[in-house]
């Protein structure tokens, strides 16, 4: 066996065998010692852009010499110099591991005090995180060996899929409502946990030219498929560098109702389970944005990032009302009241007054989404210092219509329906 896949320390030097027998005997439940790793695989070209993720098995001898293995998910901070100063990974890789190690913890304990009917187990387990700031790592188990894979990002999810993501977004939710309500002061602790990783006045500098491009591309899409139209003037309007403050708004001042949120919830990041081609079950994953914030900031991203035009023709509404109704089912099966702490009159309220969030985060998420896996950024960087991240995405304008319809029809929903 080649020496390199007795360590680990290759990915990060954090990840010390002796770090190892301990994760995996705190895994399987008895001694453990590791022995070695297998790669299983890479994730998509296109798939993550803020870290870099390998698919692998570690093993180990339990204290009767039977193999053990576990398959997973390990993520690592870019080794690359540049790529993790432009794109701020340690604070991205910092957020993550709180969540894992801080906040999620006390969720899942929280909720399994209750008398629930059944378990949050939506997002995959963690086997080990440790941070420095230049060789973070996160490994999580594999969610493929239990049949969960991901929607191709470039379609416009189904009925199917997006009911799935909705349900799974209500009870997460739902805790944070519950905790909040029975024990403030625990759940003020760790939402103190997150760090906003994307929307601080902070963070104006290193975003402000990226978005100026992002904004042009929006109003190119709106008027090249809209001319002279309600959409075209409304985009015009909408599209200025005082939204991104706006956004700051919504993602730093809504603790009122705020809950601990995904903060990323494009169709990457979420697994489904499929019966006869059929989703069945849905997964979060990556919660390198993860904010305390009203939950309409994912609700409205989902929606623009993720569905179509004739999605939300037919369905939208009727979503909606989905998401509430699990959302007021599951917060009263953990023994609060939704009537008084979130009331389906202020969470309409809400999705009028903060679905703009969803709308100016789809500008950046939707030149991405529409791209094919071959046309994806590469994230190699040959530089050493830090660069604009303007500098290194270069996205362009949308080149056929079907793409840009794909952007332009989100402005129509917003203008149709008053939130813009």
């Amino acid at each position: 066996m080649a020496d390199d896949f007795k360590t680990l320390t290759g990915v990060s030097p954090l990840i010390t065998n002796e770090r190892l027998n301990e994760s995996l005997t705190k895994w399987f439940g008895e001694e453990t010692t590791f022995t070695h790793w297998e790669y299983v695989g890479d994730t998509g070209k296109g798939d993550s852009y803020l870290s870099e993720l390998i698919r692998i098995k570690i093993y180990g001898l339990n204290s009767n010499k039977e193999s053990k293995h576990v398959q997973c998910v390990l993520k690592s901070i870019p080794k690359n110099v540049s790529r993790r100063l432009t794109f701020r990974s340690n604070e991205f890789f910092y957020n993550e591991i709180s969540f894992y190690e801080k906040v999620l913890p006390e969720l899942s304990k929280f909720r399994a005090s209750k008398s629930a009917n059944e378990p949050f187990d939506k997002c995959p387990k963690l086997l080990f995180s440790y941070v420095d700031g230049v060789h973070d790592v996160i490994c999580l188990e594999d969610e493929s060996i239990y049949d969960y894979g991901g929607a191709v990002r470039q379609e416009g999810i189904d009925y199917d899929h997006a009911k799935l993501s909705f349900k799974v977004l209500a009870r997460f939710h739902a805790i944070s409502f519950a905790m909040k309500d029975q024990k403030p002061d625990e759940f003020e602790r760790i939402r103190k946990e997150l760090l906003e990783t994307y929307y601080h006045e902070r963070l104006w500098d290193w975003y402000s030219k990226f978005w100026d491009r992002l904004r042009f591309i929006a109003i190119d899409a709106v008027e090249k498929e809209y001319p002279n139209s309600i959409y075209s003037e409304k985009v015009k309007e909408f599209a200025v560098p005082e939204i991104y403050k706006k956004m700051v708004d919504a993602a730093t001042n809504t603790l009122d109702t705020g809950v601990i949120s995904h903060g990323d919830c494009w169709t990457n990041n979420f697994l489904y389970k499929y019966v006869d081609s059929r989703p069945v079950d849905a997964k979060i994953i990556d919660f390198q944005l993860t904010r305390c914030a009203s939950p309409v900031l994912d609700v409205s991203f989902f929606v623009y990032a993720c569905t179509t035009r004739e999605l939300r023709d037919k369905h939208y509404d009727e979503l909606i009302d989905y998401y509430y109704d699990v959302l007021s089912q599951e917060i009263r099966s953990l023994g609060s009241d939704p009537d008084k702490i979130y009331p389906k009159s202020l969470f309409m309220e809400e999705i009028k007054k903060y679905s703009y969030f969803g709308l100016g985060f789809s500008f950046e998420s939707t030149p991405f989404i529409v791209l094919a896996p071959e046309d994806a950024v590469s994230m190699e960087m040959e530089s050493e210092e830090k660069l604009n991240i303007d500098d290194f995405w270069q996205v362009k304008p949308f080149k056929t219509k079907e793409t840009r319809l794909r952007e332009a029809n989100n402005v129509v929903h917003c203008v149709d329906r008053g939130y813009i």
